[in-house]
């Protein structure tokens, strides 16, 4: 049965989409999901399921929409994926510095190079944050020198450039939730 990581956006941040992880984990198992364990309260989940990943992300946020009152962005990768992210990561030196500056934003289509350019904008009218990107179909990695409480690559910014909807990890997150799916 494939395994698959979960990535809900914006629940139990800055008091808002309360979502307890108890009640996730519950109506996880309710969809037939299996083997479900949680990570953290920010909305990420590893299961072993039997539909494919599409499947699987379409009953997640239809459930999670009654749940909550309203839709929740919901992003699904298999073990697969994240694999590829890790593996892919060009910040991956600066992320075995400090895991907690180098963020992957998974991003629910796959981006053409070209989006890349349009990115660029944020670093250009922002050059004192430091910031650093680098698109890769449907990843966004950033480097965050200076820390993610500033960055100017904010959810909705991103979500505008790209036309796509995505949610951030840190780069410990992304490491425990692939440890997590390896088990």
């Amino acid at each position: 049965m494939p395994t698959y990581v979960i990535l809900l956006r914006a629940v139990n941040v800055g008091g808002t989409g309360k979502l307890p992880m108890a009640e996730f984990r519950k109506l996880l198992t309710d969809t037939q999901c299996t083997n479900v364990a949680t990570y953290i309260q920010s909305g990420n989940a590893v299961v072993d399921a039997r539909c494919a990943a599409p499947a699987l992300m379409k009953t997640v946020s239809a459930v999670l929409a009654k749940y909550m009152g309203s839709p929740v962005p919901v992003i699904v990768r298999t073990r697969a994926e994240m694999e590829r992210t890790i593996a892919e990561n060009p910040f991956a030196a600066e992320a075995e510095a400090d895991g907690a500056r180098v963020h992957a934003v998974f991003l629910s289509a796959v981006q053409a190079a070209a989006k890349a350019k349009d990115l660029e904008q944020i670093v250009t009218k922002y050059p004192a944050r430091r910031d650093r990107f680098h698109l890769a179909g449907d990843v966004l990695y950033l480097h965050l020198p200076d820390g993610a409480a500033e960055t100017k690559f904010t959810a909705q910014s991103v979500d505008r450039i790209l036309g796509c909807t995505g949610t951030a990890r840190n780069w410990n997150t992304v490491l425990k939730l692939r440890e997590m799916a390896e088990r």
